[in-house]
């Protein structure tokens, strides 16, 4: 992972992706937003609630609705001020102080200060917000002044300012008043309370998300972007391929692989290929009294799934075969983690240890076509060696309900892992570190824990050294591999098919399966 930080003219900032020497051409015209862009998903929001940014049912809303103090923009890999306009980071590593814009209109009227900032920390803490899992180390926030706030570590935390990026925040005034008995999260799951370019102006989550073109935004809006954004939900990839061929909708993500090729041929349509860092996890119930509790059958369980047949006949070569659970260009990788391929290995294991017969369950969400054909391969391997799979399809919000218990938690649960900043500390730590298990909150739905892992990771998390963590990555990857707590499914590829007609569109590692629609104008 790379520390970042950057101190860029505020001119800079604004979500327009007009470049600066744009800016002073004689013949630029300033046009109003225009137009509507209808982007089609196939799962439904969880809420609008900003303590929930880390789940992209939420951050793709959110992202062009909130504002924060630092940004990663579409196609960047380091963040750029938002909010913040500079920092400073004190001798020790502990303290950040901050200097915010004071032009910043929130969508009530309210005008930015630094008592919202502290007042999103405070919130967001108190309700023990998932996307705060990598800001333990967060210590508080301290108003200055009305424009300066200050940001308290109790330990370094090398990753930090990245770490921002996910952190929207909230209109004090608009909050506070809602703040009742749980922290707001009841009023913000259903109202919105940003400085973003958009306002979300009907919310219908089983249906379809409506925002419009905020006209006092801060960031003015020069250049080509659209007065409205609607998110249609649409479970069905052919519905998707029929509602984009029709006009109806001008992206969608979720056609198949076939109809994705398909269109890359097909005028009238761009398909764009973002080179991800997702992946995607089968994760083993580590803490669980039956079978996957036990190592060596997680260790035969490692062994039955063929990776490269998933890459060439599910994503269609559209992806990087995976080699351990952290991406292969990433700094701090070790490759030969995990067991390869070898279901004759695999059947030798069950024929010794008497496993011919057990029955496990796998959850997953059957509207992602990737998951739903894991599963069924995963099924077909398995009962070629004696073992019966049986496969549960549930939506996100249900599933992730069923790993706040280790007792309810299910022998498999299939999950992508989405970093919330380009570092190997937001794939490695999010899964493995046992502070984040799914019954604590996180995401670590292996529910694994190794002490040893825990301080290595730790360890890394702390340091500014980047060979120094990169190593202490490597070593935790080598124990987490020992321990078979998942297998890596796939590196698939971001592949969007959009309309011809959208310009503007980048796909954004720091912000996966979401979109840049504040960057967005229609032809």
């Amino acid at each position: 992972m790379r520390s970042h930080m950057r101190f860029l003219p505020a001119l800079i900032v604004a979500l327009s992706g007009v470049s600066l020497p744009a800016l002073v051409l004689p013949d630029l015209a300033f046009a109003a937003p225009s137009g509507t862009l209808v982007i089609a998903e196939n799962e439904t929001p969880e809420n609008l609630d900003p303590a929930n940014a880390t789940n992209s049912t939420v951050d793709q809303l959110l992202i062009g609705v909130y504002d924060a103090l630092v940004q990663f923009k579409a196609g960047a890999t380091e963040p750029t001020p938002q909010l913040a306009k500079s920092w400073t980071i004190s001798d020790d590593g502990l303290t950040y102080t901050f200097t915010l814009r004071d032009d910043v209109v929130f969508h009530d009227g309210s005008k930015l200060t630094a008592a919202d900032v502290k007042f999103t920390i405070d919130r967001l803490k108190a309700a023990k917000a998932n996307v705060l899992n990598d800001l333990a180390l967060l210590s508080g926030a301290e108003v200055v002044d009305d424009h300066t706030v200050k940001l308290t570590l109790s330990a370094p935390f090398g990753p930090f300012v990245s770490a921002l990026s996910r952190i929207y925040i909230v209109s004090k005034a608009a909050v506070e008043p809602h703040m009742g008995d749980d922290n707001g999260r009841q009023w913000l799951a259903v109202n919105e309370a940003g400085s973003g370019p958009y306002t979300i102006t009907s919310y219908k989550p089983t249906e379809a998300v409506t925002l419009k073109a905020f006209d006092k935004y801060w960031g003015g809006w020069d250049g080509n972007h659209v007065a409205e954004v609607i998110f249609r939900y649409v479970s069905e990839p052919s519905t998707q391929l029929s509602l984009l061929k029709s006009g109806e909708v001008q992206i969608a993500p979720d056609v198949t692989v076939e109809d994705k090729l398909a269109l890359k041929t097909t005028p009238g349509f761009v398909v764009d290929v973002g080179a991800a860092a997702t992946p995607l996890y089968f994760d083993f119930n580590t803490a669980s009294t039956g079978p996957t509790g036990n190592v060596k059958f997680r260790e035969m369980l490692a062994k039955t799934f063929d990776r490269q047949l998933h890459l060439d006949q599910v994503l269609m070569g559209l992806g990087t075969l995976p080699d351990g659970p952290l991406p292969p260009t990433w700094p701090g990788h070790e490759s030969g983690t995990e067991a390869a391929f070898d279901l004759d290995a695999a059947k030798k294991m069950v024929d010794e240890n008497g496993w011919a017969g057990t029955t496990l369950t796998v959850r997953y969400l059957p509207a992602i076509q990737e998951e739903k054909s894991a599963v069924e391969q995963l099924q077909s391997n398995l009962s070629e060696i004696g073992i019966t799979l049986n496969a549960e399809g549930m939506t996100w919000p249900a599933q992730a309900a069923t790993l706040q218990k280790v007792e309810t938690t299910s022998d498999i649960n299939m999950i992508y892992s989405f970093p919330l900043f380009p570092d190997p500390h937001a794939v490695l730590n999010s899964s493995f570190n046992s502070a984040l298990t799914g019954a604590k909150g996180g995401y670590n739905w292996a529910q694994y824990s190794n002490p040893e892992v825990d301080a290595l990771l730790n360890e890394a998390a702390s340091s500014s050294d980047q060979a120094k963590r990169a190593e202490l990555y490597k070593k935790a990857q080598q124990l987490i591999g020992k321990d078979y707590p998942v297998i890596t499914v796939s590196f698939p590829g971001s592949v969007v098919v959009l309309s011809d007609k959208v310009e503007g569109y980048k796909y954004n590692a720091a912000h996966h399966q979401t979109f840049n629609y504040m960057d967005i104008g229609l032809k």
